[in-house]
This record gives structure tokens, C-alpha cells and sequence, in this order.
């Protein structure tokens, strides 16, 4: 958990090779990063992608900080490039002062395949929370990482720039839960981890969904 927003940073590796990627490198402090840079280390990881689920401020933080550490290609959504572009605004809106991010090196569409080691990363796009929102899914062990499109009990926020609720409620009923069972884990951008089952009967936001 980094920077001021509580945000879920997550590093996905492969236990074997040690091939690894960087979802959402939000550090925000100098000793998160150090945190960071110093699990890559000490376990030997060797970094492949850094993947911003999307483009809001609490996510993109740390993107100057793993750019420069890592010096991998970073990849995020087109729609979401807007939001790159004016990370001023973004970081005026909630007080905040960084230098400004690197450009995407790659954009994602859901043909994109990044591969760790013998895993593929498939990716889905669910707008919503905002426009170029992806989900990060492993079928190999059913994980997923769906960065603020839901959360346990909750969902994104959708009163940010380019977020719609109706948009956002379609991409869990008709991408999510389409191609995830119940039994697939759901990796937040906030809060614990959950799974679709348990969201599915318990998240009075998705309850209703048909």
C-alpha cells in the first residue's frame, strides 16, 4: 500500500525465472520506493513491465521513480492518455506536486498479451471509473487485477473526469463476469482482496446485476 491515497502497488512474479512486472508503481515517498526497490532486490526479480491499470494520479506516482529504475516499457490504455497529458490538473485537483510522468511506451488493447515466463497476462477493457480502465487477468490461476473498477463491497468512483456509473456497471456485468468464474480472485487498486463470487452475492452495487 503507497502514497497518500492508500493505493494497492502490486509486483507479480514468477517464483522460477523471477520474471516480474510492476502494476501500478503509485510510490509516492522516498521510502516507498526504496520498499519497492528493495523486494525487487532481495528477491532477485527481474522486472519485465510496469502495467498502469489506468491513468489516475494515485496509480501513475511512482511511474518517473520505475522508469527510471527499472527502465521497462510502460503500458496503459489509450483512452487513458488524456489524463497523462494533464497531470497537472490531476495534481492540483488533490494538492499534490510531482514531476510529470513518462509518456506510454506501449498502449494496451485487449489483443495485448504480455508474457512471465510461462504465464500469459490477458488484459480486458472496462471503462467506468474511467475511460481506458483495464482489468489484468492470469487464467492460469484465476487472479485478476482490476484496478478501481471494484472493490470488496464497493466500486469505483465515477465522478471523476470521464467516469460514467451505467458505463462502468456494464463492464463488470458484460466483461468482467463474463469471462471470470466465481472462483477467480480480484486484486483492487484499494482495499483487500476479494473475488467475483463473493462480489457477485455480497456487493450491494453489483447484487442486482442480471
Amino acid at each position: 500500500m503507497v502514497n497518500p491515497f492508500s493505493m494497492n502497488c502490486y509486483i507479480y512474479y514468477d517464483e522460477v525465472s523471477k520474471e516480474s512486472v510492476i502494476i501500478d508503481p503509485g510510490a509516492f515517498s522516498q521510502s516507498e520506493k526504496d520498499s519497492i526497490a528493495n523486494f525487487i532486490t532481495d528477491n532477485g526479480l527481474k522486472i519485465r513491465y510496469i502495467i498502469n491499470t489506468h491513468g489516475h494520479i494515485d496509480h501513475i506516482l511512482g511511474n518517473v521513480f520505475a522508469k527510471d529504475t527499472f527502465k521497462v516499457p510502460i503500458y496503459m490504455h489509450k483512452d487513458d492518455e488524456f489524463l497523462i497529458t494533464y497531470v497537472n490538473e490531476q495534481a492540483r485537483f488533490f494538492g499534490l506536486d510531482f514531476p510529470p510522468p513518462p509518456p506510454v511506451d506501449e498502449f494496451i488493447t485487449e489483443d495485448t498479451v504480455l508474457k512471465v515466463n510461462g504465464t500469459e497476462l490477458k488484459f480486458i477493457h472496462t471503462p467506468g471509473h474511467s475511460p481506458g480502465s483495464v482489468c489484468i487477468i492470469d487464467d492460469k490461476t484465476k487472479t485478476v487485477f482490476c484496478g478501481d473498477l471494484v472493490f470488496k463491497n464497493s466500486i469505483g468512483r465515477t465522478d471523476l473526469q470521464g467516469g460514467d456509473i451505467n458505463i462502468l456497471l456494464n463492464s463488470v456485468k458484460n466483461k468482467l463476469f463474463k469471462v471470470c468464474t466465481n472462483d477467480y480472485k480480484l486484486n483492487p487498486g484499494h482495499l483487500e482482496t476479494t473475488d467475483v463470487g463473493t462480489e457477485k452475492k455480497f456487493n450491494p452495487f453489483l447484487k442486482s446485476l442480471k
